[in-house]
């Protein structure tokens, strides 16, 4: 039997389309039952969304508005997709890829119709996360399943759940490292702060894998530097964008600035584990917003690494993935 040609939903989360948007897409984020839980399921949710996007959506808003009014989020994702079909193509492997949002067009619905178009008889989601959290991956991996049943029931889908460990993901992110501690010439001690986005601790208690396997990401990392390096970088790991009364993972950014200033770090490289591409947590919450608390603390520099986005050396990652599947 001849196997049906198969097609990648590439998963991220999406953005606003513009500050008019902002209300909105959180409205949708906030009524995500992976997101966000709390009893009173049916009838608190719709009024818990609402109220938290609208008392938001002003600091949120003046946020993208920084940025230029949106996030290079999708327009990153669809280089990655028409770059990922590049790659596999100079492999032998005619894969098509279509962009699949969580919380901003294109859903998954629209993914799915589009590769259905295109003559696609199997599905392969394909989360950009690295490490697997049912608030992220198993979301979007969530909304696909639902759109194939609704739109083409019966239609055969894989899953990739995660890729914390691939050993070429950890070299292009020690690549980026290496490179920017070679470009602060004249530093005697320089930092290295690996940061993820945080999860309520609650996530991890219930079996959530993703702390875990965010660590197992960093200690891949850094035995790629260490191979890599003439000597050992102070390094810590630490979670950003904790938000509300609830107990999050941690350390705070913050926290772990402040240990990195007592161990005599005055020069700090920050390098996103969990974020493959440029968006509002990258260009507005590391560079601006930690870089200049940090430079109040004491710091003399603080310096992000450039981002995958659609890095060959990424989309190289992406497309081992995809041929995994398919082969």
């Amino acid at each position: 039997m001849t196997k049906a040609k198969a097609g990648v939903a590439l998963l991220n989360m999406g953005s606003p389309a513009s500050p008019g948007d902002v209300r909105r897409f959180m409205r949708e984020l906030f009524l995500d039952i992976e997101m966000f839980e709390f009893p009173g399921e049916r009838f608190v949710r719709p009024l818990f969304a609402a109220l938290i996007s609208t008392l938001r959506t002003g600091r949120v808003r003046q946020r993208y508005r920084v940025l230029g009014g949106t996030s290079p989020l999708l327009q990153l994702t669809r280089k990655q997709a028409t770059g990922l079909e590049a790659a596999l193509l100079e492999r032998g492997y005619d894969v098509p890829v279509e962009v699949c949002m969580r919380y901003s067009r294109p859903f998954s619905s629209e993914a799915v119709e589009r590769l259905r178009a295109r003559g696609v008889g199997e599905i392969i989601g394909l989360p950009l996360y690295p490490q697997f959290s049912h608030s992220t991956s198993g979301s979007s991996l969530l909304a696909l399943t639902k759109a194939i049943q609704d739109h083409c029931p019966g239609l055969p889908h894989t899953e990739v759940t995660h890729w914390c460990d691939h050993p070429d993901y950890h070299s292009a992110l020690a690549r980026r490292i290496l490179a920017r501690r070679g470009a602060m010439t004249g530093e005697e001690v320089v930092g290295l702060l690996l940061v993820a986005h945080s999860v309520p601790e609650r996530f991890v208690l219930r079996g959530d894998p993703y702390v875990e396997q965010v660590e197992r990401t960093v200690t891949g990392v850094l035995e790629v530097l260490n191979g890599e390096s003439r000597e050992p970088i102070p390094w810590m790991l630490a979670y950003q964008s904790q938000v509300g009364p609830i107990k999050w993972v941690g350390p705070t950014v913050l926290q772990a600035l402040d240990a990195m200033l007592a161990d005599g770090v005055r020069s700090v490289i920050v390098a996103p584990v969990s974020f493959v591409s440029d968006h509002l947590e990258t260009l507005y919450d590391i560079d601006l917003q930690y870089r200049r608390q940090a430079l109040e603390l004491g710091f003399e520099r603080f310096e992000r690494i450039e981002s995958l986005n659609a890095g060959d050396d990424f989309l190289s990652v992406l497309a081992d993935l995809v041929i995994n599947e398919v082969a």
